[in-house]
């Protein structure tokens, strides 16, 4: 681990070695953030257990594919989608939505979640936009057909 100076702050430079002042850090940096060790970890792609283990032991280092990640973290580079998912969720008043039934609002919750954690990714944010948008153009498709002539194509062979 080694810092330079950035701009305005300094710059933690991280090696993958998770030392006492890493480790310290990223709880810090947790804390500040409010959150708990599941949203984090989802936000990196691993198990909350492995996020725990990063910042309060007994691992010793990490693999070389999130040493430019949580290098970011560190640095603050992902604070303003990560202080996102700490956000309350944004409630929908009862009169505007007595006609949604409960599981179509925690579907669009978890679209929503899925496209505020792939912001790093914006190739697969625009696969969930793309999916989206088929399977709602579908949806509607039916509407205008006559009964029984219905047909949900939503595979794409650019999806994959």
């Amino acid at each position: 681990m080694t810092k330079k100076r950035n701009q305005n702050d300094s710059y933690m430079a991280f090696d993958g070695r998770l030392t006492p002042e890493i480790r310290q850090r990223l709880r810090a940096k947790r804390y500040e953030l409010g959150l708990p060790f599941q949203r984090v970890a989802a936000f990196f792609g691993v198990n909350w257990s492995t996020f725990r283990k990063w910042e309060q032991g007994p691992t010793e280092s990490c693999e070389l594919c999130y040493r430019p990640r949580l290098e970011a973290f560190l640095n603050g580079e992902y604070d303003s989608v990560l202080r996102s998912l700490a956000l309350p969720k944004a409630t929908v008043k009862q009169e505007d939505s007595q006609d949604i039934p409960q599981e179509v609002m925690q579907c669009l919750e978890r679209v929503s979640n899925a496209y505020r954690l792939c912001q790093t990714r914006p190739d697969l944010r625009e696969k969930i936009v793309r999916r989206i948008d088929r399977a709602t153009a579908a949806t509607m498709a039916g509407l205008i057909s006559p009964p029984g002539q219905t047909r949900f194509i939503l595979e794409d062979d650019d999806d994959e």
